[in-house]
């Protein structure tokens, strides 16, 4: 009898432990299952915030001026950019360090953009970062370019151009350092090499002087650029995003290049003809087809050849 009392008074007390040791199971799993969710919607939230910060500075930073964004947490930047419809997608989504479990985690929900061209990697971390943002003309204005890296990610140039040269010295970028040699770069950064190779990044301009050539980081593929807006797109970013965000961009010009056209062929009736509908419509199929930043070079040309015909007219289309 006493054994039959002892079992059960045991077995009661094991019974209660169990449901307890559920309710506490199912306690702290809704509990983390509402911190992923607030964290989910924190995460989205910095991700279009980012988008909105970013649209001022696009504006007001035309003319080289750098700014800072800080966050209040270690942060990863995610940079997506597709291929889809007329403009394609500027896609950014963030992951904020917790310190708890899994210290990143999911992203929150992507926030998509079609007038925005951000030139990063695929995956910037930190808590401060450093933008700015060039006018891509080619020959009109495509779009503004925005550039944006982690404040910890130093990048250090070699013998850049003289047009380079004053123009970082200009925005005083506390992490873009110029050098004579690589024994003068900080130890850590990122060499972006001009009239060398075998740097973290080789840059090799093309023998006219101007700022045009190709772009080679270390085993990744061989990008081409036109323009020092260009260049600075193609050391900023990786070159999945640079190709992706070029394609966007000549699809752009390739609509801006038809509404042109359009403008053309309304003034001529008015004494006021361009003689640029031929060169505009040869511009919009060679952007619109672009396969690759190869290309840019055959563009870059037509571009330039109606820039020179429309500075020589009295009516202006641009």
């Amino acid at each position: 009898m006493k054994n039959k009392r002892g079992f059960e008074f045991s077995f009661g007390w094991m019974f209660a432990i169990i449901v307890g040791a559920v309710m506490i199971f199912l306690a702290i799993y809704a509990a983390s299952q509402f911190v992923k969710t607030a964290k989910y919607a924190q995460q989205t939230e910095i991700g279009k915030q980012l988008g909105i910060i970013l649209s001022p500075i696009e504006t007001n930073l035309e003319t080289g001026k750098i700014s800072k964004i800080s966050l209040p947490y270690e942060t990863r930047l995610l940079n997506e950019c597709k291929i889809s419809g007329t403009f394609g997608v500027q896609k950014i989504s963030t992951i904020t360090k917790s310190g708890i479990g899994d210290e990143w985690g999911k992203p929150g929900e992507a926030s998509s953009f079609r007038n925005k061209y951000i030139f990063s990697s695929d995956v910037v971390e930190g808590e401060h970062y450093f933008v700015f943002s060039k006018p891509l003309e080619m020959p009109f204005k495509i779009a503004d370019l925005v550039y944006i890296w982690a404040e910890k990610d130093e990048y250090c140039f070699i013998n850049p151009p003289s047009v380079i040269e004053d123009e970082i010295s200009e925005l005083d970028i506390e992490s873009v350092n110029i050098s004579s040699s690589i024994t003068g770069c900080r130890k850590g950064a990122r060499i972006v090499c001009f009239t060398s190779s075998g740097c973290d990044i080789d840059v090799s301009l093309d023998a006219s002087g101007k700022i045009k050539g190709t772009l080679k980081k270390r085993s990744e593929a061989r990008v081409y650029f036109e323009t020092s807006s260009l260049l600075y797109s193609a050391i900023f970013s990786d070159p999945d995003i640079y190709e992706c965000q070029i394609k966007r961009l000549m699809n752009r010009a390739s609509e801006l290049s038809g509404l042109y056209y359009s403008k053309s062929r309304f003034l001529s009736p008015k004494g006021c003809s361009s003689n640029l509908d031929a060169d505009l419509v040869v511009y919009a199929n060679k952007t619109l087809n672009l396969k690759s930043s190869l290309e840019l070079r055959d563009v870059y040309a037509n571009s330039e050849e109606i820039r020179r015909k429309n500075e020589d007219l009295l009516c202006k289309l641009f």
